[in-house]
């Protein structure tokens, strides 16, 4: 019954500790027009990898930007994004983590479908692996279990 218990509490303590870190699991959400009119922009993010092979970049962010509105969009895990924007002229500018900013301009007329891929080159910055809050989880979890692995060492001790 001890050990449920201790399982409980080990368990909630980790939780909360993620959830403290801010570390987020899941895409945020895309900003899209649902509107009357417009068009579509959609493509793929390509990027060199570090041995110079092109492959899709997952998590890249798409954002289309007319002056007066600014929308989002995410690239899936085959570099494919999509998003629906009102008419007009977009200057779309993907951004991703080690790779350098790209933009490229497009009109959107009412009923379009407009693709844009992009290649991007490595920008050779080099990127943090961990978030700053992850490294103090990693710490405060690894103190927490040495001070359990240590009162149970003490309670044997003791029988």
């Amino acid at each position: 019954m001890k050990s449920l218990r201790l399982l409980f509490a080990i368990s909630v303590f980790i939780a909360l500790m993620v959830l403290g870190s801010k570390t987020v699991l899941a895409q945020p959400q895309p900003s899209q027009y649902y509107g009357s009119g417009g068009g579509a922009i959609q493509g793929t993010v390509l990027g060199f990898n570090m041995w110079d092979q092109l492959e899709p970049v997952t998590w890249a962010t798409v954002k289309a930007n007319n002056g007066v509105h600014n929308f989002t969009a995410y690239s899936g895990g085959g570099g494919f994004y999509f998003m629906f924007v009102p008419t007009g002229m977009y200057n779309v500018t993907v951004i991703q983590a080690g790779y350098f900013a790209y933009s490229n301009a497009v009109s959107v007329s009412d009923g379009s479908t407009n693709t844009i891929n992009f290649t991007l080159e490595l920008s050779h910055v080099p990127v943090p692996e961990f978030q700053p809050n992850f490294t103090l989880m990693v710490m405060v979890l690894t103190l927490g279990a040495a001070l359990v692995i240590r009162r149970r060492s003490l309670k044997r001790v003791k029988r």
